[in-house]
Order: structure tokens, then sequence, then C-alpha cells
């Protein structure tokens, strides 16, 4: 399991979800589910590590950005988009909760993926990314997104989620769960989505999907390759807003989300990255997350 990410495992159940191969898809999940000896005591520890130095353009003041340590782990922000379990993906239907960004791809533009850009901002404390704009059934075959409970940069709705989900989001419909129980209730952030209460003002809000597997492909590239800092760009529910431009690879409205940065360990899952081979391709920077290393395994 040494250098698979949590989110390249989402991908890898999901996947195999989607082409019907639900018994070995659950075989699979099951010898793979970790453990949740980093999740913390239900509430809010506000720590001065996790204060916001980031402006995000048009929204400032709309909402409380999240303080809050999210994981017991040193990259305890919600910007730094950190996955501990599956569970941490909370599923939320696209049908219910209208399109969502997916940011996953974004880094250096072009190359053999034909992904998009995500440009550094000048004091570095956030990026300008172009997103994919997913619908249901746009692509075909999208129907869930999935939010990362340790990521909600909404302070308000990330208190209202771990109240009715757990810190771990196990009680609610997640990426270990849905499967087996698409039924249960879904998280309250899936409601701020619908809603447009996550970040008024924004068009969308970046979250994610598997769906462009099959086309943009997947990987774990493990950054910085020394050291132990690295800034990248972390997405995950960050304001996203309408452009009138289109991706041509994939044919889908392309939209322009202001994530934060963090700087700290990290696996790009955007494959152009292994012929980039650089964690800090200045000016533009990676969409990214972090899944610790070593984690134990159900036996």
């Amino acid at each position: 399991m040494t250098g698979m990410t949590m989110m390249a495992r989402l991908n890898g159940w999901l996947g195999l979800l989607r082409t019907g191969r639900w018994h070995f898809a659950l075989a699979v999940l099951f010898m793979c589910l970790f453990s949740p000896g980093a999740a913390m005591s239900q509430g809010c520890v506000a720590t001065p590590a996790c204060k916001p130095e980031f402006q995000f353009q048009g929204l400032n003041g709309l909402v409380k950005i999240n303080d809050c340590r999210t994981t017991n782990t040193s990259s305890s922000c919600a910007w730094a988009n950190v996955t501990i379990q599956t569970s941490n993906f909370l599923a939320c239907k696209l049908e219910t909760t209208g399109p969502i960004a997916l940011c996953y791809y974004s880094g250096v533009p072009g190359g053999s993926t034909g992904t998009p850009g995500c440009v550094l901002s000048a004091d570095k404390k956030t990026a300008t990314c172009d997103c994919y704009k997913i619908s249901k059934d746009s692509p075909a075959g999208a129907t869930y997104s999935y939010v990362d409970i340790n990521a909600i940069l909404n302070k308000r709705v990330y208190l209202q989620t771990i109240a009715v989900c757990g810190k771990d989001g196990s009680r609610c419909l997640n990426g270990a769960n849905v499967a087996t129980t698409p039924n249960m209730r879904e998280a309250p952030v899936c409601n701020a989505i619908r809603n447009k209460t996550l970040f008024p003002g924004a068009d969308v809000v970046s979250d994610y999907t598997p769906i462009l597997i099959p086309q943009k492909g997947l990987t774990s590239y493990q950054c910085p390759t020394s050291g132990t800092g690295n800034i990248y760009a972390g997405c995950m529910t960050a304001p996203c807003s309408a452009t009138d431009r289109t991706d041509p690879s994939t044919g889908l409205p392309l939209v322009s989300c202001q994530c934060p940065t963090f700087d700290g360990p990290n696996q790009v899952g955007n494959p152009l990255i292994e012929q980039v081979a650089n964690c800090s391709p200045d000016p533009y920077v990676w969409s990214s997350a972090y899944t610790p290393p070593t984690m134990p395994t159900v036996p």
C-alpha cells in the first residue's frame, strides 16, 4: 500500500463500481480500509497555525474560513486537503447539488494529458486554477461528487457537518458506504453546495469526482522529492466563477477557481507531473492533496 494516496484508492474503488464489478470492488474496499487512528475528538480546536492568510477576490467577509485543526497530522489546516480514511470522502448526488468544479488535474497546462493551468498569485498564498465543470451525466456516468470532510473551508458548514457525520464522515453517505448503503443521509456540506451557501457569490465550488480517470489517468507523485516543504493548491471546497471557455480535450466547460495554497508534503494525481518531473513548476502550481504515508491497514 506504500506510496498510494487515499484519493487513488477511492478512484480505484469507484472505478470498479462504475463498471459494475460490485463484489470485487467491495472486497478491495474492505481489505484497504484504514483505522481511524488520526481522527480527533468531536468539535473544533482552533489553532494559530491555521489562521488563514489568503484572500478570495470578491468573496472576502462572506464566510468565516475554517481555522480548526481538522486532523492530527503535521498538515492540520483545512486547505491542506488531508485524507485519513475512505469515509472522509462525503458523497453528494450531483442530481441534487447541481454542478461542481473538478480541479484534481489542474497544474501545468497542456502536455500529453491536455489538462488545465493553475497559476500562483504573487504572494503565493492562493492560486487561480482552471477547472472542469462537472454536472450529472456530463460527462456521461457522473452521478456523485465527493467532499473531503477535513478540507471544508467554510467553518460554519464544517462544524455542522462533523456534528452530523462525525469527524471521520462515517455517519453520512461516503466513499466507503456509497455502494452498500446508498440511501444513507447526505452530509450538510452537500446541502450547502446545493443551496450555494458554502461560498455565497460563487457560481460553483470545487470538490472531487473520479469520472475523468479513463481519459486523464491517475498517479500518486510524492512531493517534494527531498525535504519537507512544497507549495501546492488545496482546491477542495474552493469558490469558482463561470467562464465562457470550453476545454478542448473534454468538451467540458471551464471555471476559474480561487484555491488557497499550503506548504507541505503532498501527492499529485495528474500524470503529467511524471513528464514535467517538477514539484514546483513556477509560475504554475499543482492542485494536490496529502495522505500520510504510514497508516495502519486492517489485517
